[in-house]
């Protein structure tokens, strides 16, 4: 029994923060832009299935994860400079049928690229539990 309270905690711990982080990323773009990028989401899913693909493709986890970050950001770059920023000035309307757009955008070319099917990082510590 304590093993597994010992593994929820971990675990929740782990996606709290993965929320958390998430929260700051729609805070810091409302605060910066002063739109609600509701494609928030579609860029958390981006990220992690660039990082399963690269380590298919044989790249170390840590490289994997730096790629899928900097993919993810070269993709908000190109939202912010080929979406937002025409938008500049238009209704709050707008810009949220715009990132809405954008949402259903990522979804699709994901879908596209790597399925429908589930996908998952191997295990960190290796493929036996920590006792």
């Amino acid at each position: 029994m304590p093993e597994q309270l010992l593994q929820f905690l971990a675990t929740g711990i782990t996606i709290g923060s993965i929320y958390a982080l998430v929260g700051l990323g729609f805070a810091l773009i409302y605060n910066a832009s002063d739109v609600v990028n509701f494609a928030q989401g579609e860029f958390v899913m981006l990220g992690a299935m660039a990082t399963v693909a690269l380590l298919n493709a044989g790249l170390p986890l840590v490289l994997a994860g730096l790629g899928a970050t900097l993919l993810t950001a070269l993709v908000g770059l190109l939202l912010e400079r080929f979406a937002i920023e025409p938008a500049a000035g238009a209704s709050v309307v707008s810009t949220i049928i715009v990132t809405i757009g954008a949402a259903i955008f990522l979804r699709g070319v994901v879908l596209l690229l790597w399925g429908k099917g589930f996908h998952a990082l191997p295990p960190f510590t290796g493929d036996t539990p920590i006792q």
